[in-house]
C-alpha cells in the first residue's frame, strides 16, 4: 500500500518566457498531463527510485527530499505523460509532486510557501537556476500572472480558455537557450531589456484582455511576442512553419513555448491540450 501518492502538472507559457528571468511579468497555465510520485515502503532499507540509478539529477532530488523529510526505507516511482526536456515544466512538476509525496508521508503540515519554497531548492538539482514560473504553476494549477520572486496572481477567467502545444522537432536545451541569450545580454543590454520590456508589456496586455474575454486579442499579443522572440535569435526556421501553419488552421494567435508551440484556439496533431475553466 502506497504511504503517499501525490501529482503536479506541466505547464505552457502563453506570453513572458526569458523575459520573466529578468523580472517582467509573464502569463503561464498548467497543463492536463503532469507527473505522479508514489512512495511505498522498502524491506531493504534505504531510499530506491525505480528506474533510476547512479547519479542522475533526478535521484539527486529524491535523496535532498528523503534527507529533508528526515524519511528512509521508502521506494520512489515517478510516473506521468509529459514530455521532458521541452521547456513544459518536467523537472519543476517532479520537484513539486516530490514535495508534496514527502510531507504527506512524513505526516508534516506545512505551509503553501514552504512546499514551494522546498520545491524551488530541489530544482536546483536540474537547472541551477529558475525564475520560479514552472513551480508556482504545478503548485497553483492556475492560470497566473507572474513576476519573479513573487506568487503568481490567478487570472479571473470569465469564460473557458483552451490552448495547445505542438512540440516541434528537433528539439532544443532550455539550458543552451538561456545561456545563450544571457550572452546576447552581456553583449547588446540596451536592446536586450527593451525587448524584454515590450514581452513585458504583451503579458499584461493578454491578461487584461483574457479578463474581458477577449481572445484574439490575446492572440495578437502572442503574435507579436513571437515576433520579438525571433528577434532575440530564440526561434527557429521549424517553429515559425509551425506557428503559420497554425495561424492559417484558424488559431487566435501562435508563438514558440520552451522548444515546442504555443496557440490559442486550435486543435493539433500530437497536441497536449491546456484547457482553463472560467472562474466561478
Amino acid at each position: 500500500m502506497a504511504l503517499a501518492k501525490a501529482f503536479a502538472p506541466g505547464k505552457v507559457i502563453l506570453l513572458g518566457e526569458h523575459a520573466v528571468v529578468y523580472g517582467h511579468p509573464a502569463l503561464a497555465g498548467p497543463l492536463e498531463q503532469g507527473v505522479t510520485v508514489t512512495l511505498e515502503p522498502r524491506e531493504a532499507g534505504g531510499v530506491s527510485i525505480k528506474g533510476h540509478e547512479g547519479l542522475s539529477a533526478i535521484v539527486h532530488a529524491v535523496r535532498k527530499c528523503a534527507h529533508a523529510f528526515h524519511l528512509t526505507n521508502i521506494e520512489v516511482e515517478i510516473t506521468g505523460d509529459l514530455p521532458q526536456s521541452v521547456g513544459l515544466g518536467s523537472s519543476a512538476a517532479v520537484s513539486v509532486a516530490l514535495v508534496r509525496a514527502f510531507a504527506s508521508a512524513a505526516q508534516i503540515n506545512m505551509r503553501p510557501q514552504g512546499l514551494l519554497d522546498r520545491a524551488m531548492e530541489l530544482e536546483l538539482e536540474f537547472h541551477g537556476a529558475a525564475s520560479g514560473i514552472d513551480h508556482n504553476v504545478a503548485f497553483d494549477r492556475k492560470l497566473i500572472r507572474f513576476i519573479k520572486a513573487k506568487r503568481g496572481q490567478p487570472v479571473i477567467l470569465p469564460k473557458n480558455v483552451e490552448a495547445v502545444v505542438w512540440v516541434v522537432e528537433p528539439r532544443g536545451s532550455t539550458r543552451e537557450r538561456v545561456m545563450a541569450l544571457g550572452s546576447l545580454k552581456e553583449s547588446n543590454p540596451e536592446r536586450c531589456e527593451r525587448i524584454f520590456a515590450s514581452i513585458g508589456e504583451l503579458s499584461d496586455r493578454a491578461v487584461e484582455a483574457l479578463e474581458e474575454g477577449d481572445l484574439r486579442a490575446v492572440g495578437q499579443a502572442m503574435d507579436t511576442n513571437h515576433r520579438l522572440l525571433q528577434e532575440l535569435g530564440l526561434s527557429t526556421q521549424g517553429l515559425d512553419r509551425a506557428c503559420a501553419r497554425l495561424r492559417s488552421m484558424g488559431a487566435y494567435g501562435a508563438k514558440l513555448t520552451g522548444v515546442g508551440v504555443a496557440t490559442l484556439g486550435a486543435e493539433g496533431h500530437r497536441a497536449f491540450v491546456a484547457r482553463w475553466e472560467a472562474t466561478p
